[in-house]
């Protein structure tokens, strides 16, 4: 098959970052009053320690903010559910919180020496949560500005987490192969499954939050009753 038929290229930008880009993500801020008027923005992260934000329009990719205020490598971004804040880490062990639109640094949070790896909102786009090379994942409140919670998985490097969109629970996985499942309301730990051999990169759950998705580097992707 022609490589033709299999994809069409709509887009695309040269040199978006200056060093490997390690993570993105896609959010549509809807217009209340019309939502044909509705944005499509794009944010990445780089080795370079940016974060860009760019609007797509037309098919076509305009840079909008460079966020600069990371001093290491930017490893996850995350957009809460409406669009409008944007949360990234970064190897300086930082979290930063963003206003999308604007481009301004609304929190920094200095983890104090624990790395932070993949972030994810709340359904609620009230909250963040982190993993962590120490096991524990953290629950940042947008808001106030504060750590709410700690969640110990007593376990190895967390480098994957989700939230399940009916907020009940939040999952990471660890380079041991293991998933961690938590009930957030209580902050404690329900599940821990030895679901994989070699370390998890992705957990995922079904939009009714019944289900994990999980994919690891032993070529498995398995789902589990949560």
């Amino acid at each position: 098959m022609a490589a033709s038929a299999v994809y069409s290229l709509i887009s695309k930008k040269e040199n978006a970052h200056e060093e490997p880009i390690y993570c993105c993500v896609w959010t549509t801020i809807v217009n209340e009053q019309n939502s044909k008027n509705s944005q499509d923005f794009l944010v990445t992260g780089g080795l370079d320690n940016l974060v860009k934000v760019w609007c797509l329009q037309n098919n076509r990719l305009e840079l909008l903010h460079t966020l600069d205020s990371h001093c290491m490598a930017v490893v996850s971004v995350a957009v809460s559910p409406d669009g409008h804040i944007i949360a990234s880490s970064s190897l300086d062990t930082t979290l930063m919180i963003w206003e999308l639109t604007t481009g301004i640094k609304v929190h920094e949070i200095e983890m104090g020496g624990t790395d932070i790896w993949k972030v994810a909102f709340s359904p609620t786009g009230t909250q963040v949560v982190s993993g962590s090379h120490t096991g524990k994942l953290s629950l940042y409140g947008i808001v106030t500005n504060t750590v709410d919670r700690v969640l110990d998985t007593r376990g190895k490097f967390a480098l994957c987490v989700a939230w399940s969109p009916n907020g009940k629970y939040i999952a990471s996985g660890a380079v041991d192969g293991a998933v961690h499942v938590f009930n957030v309301a209580q902050g404690m730990l329900v599940h821990t499954i030895q679901a994989h051999k070699q370390l998890v990169r992705s957990v995922n759950f079904s939009p009714n939050s019944l289900l994990l998705l999980t994919a690891s580097n032993d070529g498995f992707v398995k789902i589990f009753d949560v």
